[in-house]
């Protein structure tokens, strides 16, 4: 069993518990306001190269990022780059959970990501719960009809929503959802192999989105796939958490 199936089966087996959790507050009413697409739109509106910063604390690939113990030292670090909004891994998988997410709210008024493996509406509620302003959907692990049911929730709740495909297959899936932002994983998930190529060759066939492309991107990487697809939001983790002078290094990714 790959990396990837096995976290949809925790994700599966956990779904009793969020229920129970979470079927009380759905008919509770939220705040409809949206600021994660804005603060994106923001940058790219001037020109400038529209990042969104990652934390976790390790990954499938990456065992430990220089050995990160607090999540406080990494995030006002991110609150004082140029990132726009901050993304929160908060899968345990990757060493994370929902309450990185209120920590992180208590350290910055950027807008923030949930970036997990969502396969329910539980999930959804949960989200919107623990504060986040927008949360990730993968192509991947989802069928068209649930990608479709779990953006109109998150939509209708008040969140914005990153749709992330990785091949023409799964961008069929994003057909008649008027999803504003695709993500392209230039990651394999199941074989954990980077690509960047996929970025440019997708962006291709996406038409009136915004496009953020996710996984291995680096200054240098950035220069190519802006020139060759136009793309000038990223999604950037391991590059940054790699680097001893995150502000400094986020800063030069925003104006490559």
């Amino acid at each position: 069993m790959n990396i990837l199936d096995k976290i949809v089966l925790e994700k599966t087996n956990h779904t009793k518990y969020l229920k129970q959790k979470t079927n009380k507050k759905k008919n509770s009413k939220y705040s409809k306001s949206k600021y994660f697409l804005s603060a994106i739109e923001s940058n790219l509106n001037i020109n400038k190269n529209a990042l969104i910063a990652e934390f976790k604390r390790y990954s499938p690939s990456v065992k430990n990022f220089n050995k990160i113990k607090y999540i406080q030292d990494i995030l006002e670090q991110y609150h004082k780059s140029k990132c726009c909004c901050i993304s929160i891994l908060t899968d345990k998988n990757f060493g994370g959970s929902l309450n990185d997410i209120t920590i992180a709210k208590k350290i910055t008024d950027k807008p923030i990501i949930r970036k997990d493996f969502i396969i329910n509406e539980t999930q959804v509620f949960e989200t919107k719960e623990f504060g986040a302003d927008a949360l990730l959907l993968i192509a991947k692990i989802l069928s068209k009809s649930n990608i479709k049911k779990l953006y109109d929730l998150a939509i209708d709740i008040g969140l914005d929503v990153l749709i992330e495909i990785e091949n023409i297959s799964e961008a069929t899936k994003i057909e008649g959802i008027d999803a504003k932002l695709i993500g392209i994983n230039n990651r394999n998930l199941k074989e954990q192999k980077i690509d960047i190529n996929k970025s440019i060759k997708l962006s291709k066939i996406l038409k009136n989105k915004i496009i953020i492309s996710e996984s291995g991107v680096t200054v240098s990487n950035i220069k190519k796939i802006k020139k060759e697809s136009g793309i000038s939001s990223f999604l950037i983790g391991g590059s940054i958490l790699k680097n001893d002078n995150k502000i400094k290094y986020i800063n030069r990714l925003y104006e490559a």
